[in-house]
């Protein structure tokens, strides 16, 4: 990530900026408590450091109304993240529950 790498400028709702502040501080403070802990549960100092780095250019980039820098490691590092959240979640299977039970309550209003 570079300072002249152009920033993306995309909406994200008030919500939703608020919950991203709050995961990427509490991760990013987390990892930094994690540096300092001496022993073997630490993280590897290069990829540690690369995750601070991508921790500060998100919330940077919420703070400047999401005015984002052009940069794989973002995406790939939130793609990531999204997909691991959804997996943990089961969002595939909470989607078919809602979609079957609203449609069990329109088939139920039709008759």
């Amino acid at each position: 990530m570079t300072s002249g790498d152009q920033a993306k400028s995309l909406k994200i709702t008030p919500e939703s900026a608020k919950f991203l502040v709050e995961l990427f501080t509490d991760l990013r403070n987390n990892l930094r408590e994690q540096m300092r802990e001496p022993g073997e549960g630490n993280p590897r100092l290069d990829e540690a450091n690369r995750k601070l780095d991508i921790y500060e250019a998100l919330l940077a980039g919420l703070a400047r109304d999401a005015a984002f820098p052009d940069d794989d490691a973002l995406r790939e590092y939130v793609s990531g993240l999204a997909e691991g959240v959804d997996q943990a979640n089961k969002y595939e299977q909470v989607v078919l529950e809602h979609r079957a039970l609203a449609e069990l309550v329109d088939a139920l209003s039709a008759s």
